[in-house]
């Protein structure tokens, strides 16, 4: 199990360095960010140049590139542009709402997913199955730019049980998390069912069947846990494309996070600060395809043997 760890620690450094490369010269080479940042701020030619010689703006890329993965891997992401301050501190300004965002929606994904995957499946063919399978090929059928407003014109308008934006109050990120967690959530349910359908016909459940084992004793016992593996890679995929999803959902709720952060910085061509936030969001990618990748190895030990 530990040379399995090491080997996907591993992997997960090669990915960020290349994600970190990659995101460099993608961003470096569309042109000079200081320029377009103080564009029209009415800065002098001798500002725009000192502040490119400040920040490093004056040299060859080359060495741009060797000086921005020496500073990364001591901590240091470079400095704002726009608002000269540390990139890092930042991001950890905002990172704090983004992984609240994204906790409370896996929350509730793996809350409601789950059981009403499980249930489902058990409960095959009857009004509760179809109920669950209608509600969630709705929910499938609906993006985040159209749930995220129904939200606010019924919950908060109309009802006025929550707030309709921001991040001031506990009760404000009940909808954008919500919003988040819709879609994954319709689709765990879909795979956990038809993934728990599918070991019914499994000779082991077919076996305890035989042995007399009661019908909830062998849902716990064999359905649940090899039907969960399918369930672990929709939901790990889920999040990741929930990171996507968190600039939409964000700038729809003025939930102050790293999404809605990122468009802003990028629009405006923040480098340093773009560098920043991307690397952050694909170390949460990689953390992510990490943690599941143990999840498997702990659940199925084949995967460590191959």
């Amino acid at each position: 199990m530990i040379r399995f760890v090491l080997r996907r620690l591993i992997s997960a450094f090669i990915v960020l360095f290349i994600v970190a490369s990659v995101t460099f010269f993608v961003l470096n080479l569309t042109g000079d960010p200081v320029t377009a940042v103080l564009q029209g701020t009415g800065a002098s030619q001798e500002e725009i140049a000192a502040l490119k010689s400040k920040l490093g703006y004056d040299r060859p890329i080359i060495v741009r590139y060797g000086d921005f993965l020496w500073a990364m891997a001591h901590g240091d992401f470079g400095e704002s542009i726009r608002f000269g301050q540390p990139s890092i501190d930042m991001v950890m300004e905002r990172l704090p709402y983004t992984l609240m965002l994204g906790g409370a929606a896996i929350a509730i994904i793996v809350a409601l997913g789950l059981p009403l995957g499980i249930l489902a499946a058990v409960f095959k063919d009857s009004w509760f199955d179809r109920c669950v399978s209608a509600a969630t090929g709705l929910a499938q059928s609906v993006p985040h730019f159209v749930v995220g407003p129904l939200l606010i014109l019924f919950f908060a308008v109309m009802l006025k049980w929550l707030p309709v934006s921001g991040g001031a109050t506990t009760s404000s990120i009940v909808l954008p998390a919500s919003t988040l967690a819709l879609y994954p959530m319709a689709l765990v349910t879909r795979v956990l069912r038809a993934s728990m359908l599918d070991t019914i016909e499994q000779d082991y459940v077919l076996t305890a069947q035989a042995k007399g084992l009661s019908h909830p004793a062998i849902v716990a016992r064999h359905m649940v846990r090899n039907a969960l593996l399918p369930a672990l890679t929709v939901i790990s995929l889920q999040v990741i494309a929930m990171i996507g999803g968190t600039i939409v959902v964000e700038s729809i709720f003025g939930w102050p996070g790293l999404g809605s952060f990122a468009r802003d910085t990028l629009l405006a061509s923040d480098f340093p600060l773009a560098q920043t936030i991307i690397v952050f969001v694909a170390g949460a990618v990689v953390t992510i395809n990490l943690v599941t990748d143990i999840v498997y190895a702990l659940v199925d030990p084949r995967i460590r043997l191959q």
